[in-house]
């Protein structure tokens, strides 16, 4: 999921994958690199279900086009760092998942 999905028609864009543009109602989307982004808030969960590790570390953040995503991230990030994604194996290393990064680590532009 480390694309975006770009509205043909008006240019919107969105991590998920829908029927539908929320802006114009379009139906044809593109694959867009997603580009750095910036964190807008953070959070850490400190009571999760046992196999999440805590603190799960949470942060909100927004790319061009309106698109935005929460996503887990590890070490030091705060609120107006530039950041970037990257898959990989959930922390408990049971499933593949997104997680945002500092830009220099995953500079993607």
């Amino acid at each position: 999921m480390s694309r975006v999905l770009e509205c043909v028609n008006c240019g919107r864009r969105t991590f998920y994958e829908k029927r539908r543009c929320a802006d114009c109602g379009a139906e044809t989307f593109r694959d867009r690199d997603p580009g750095v982004g910036t964190l807008q808030a953070v959070t850490a969960v400190h009571v999760t279900p046992d196999d999440v590790s805590e603190p799960n570390r949470l942060g909100l953040a927004s790319f061009d086009g309106d698109a935005s995503i929460i996503a887990q991230f590890d070490g030091a990030l705060e609120a107006g760092d530039a950041v970037a994604i990257a898959e990989g194996a959930s922390r408990d290393g049971a499933d593949s998942t997104v997680t945002l990064v500092p830009a220099a680590v995953n500079d993607r532009r």
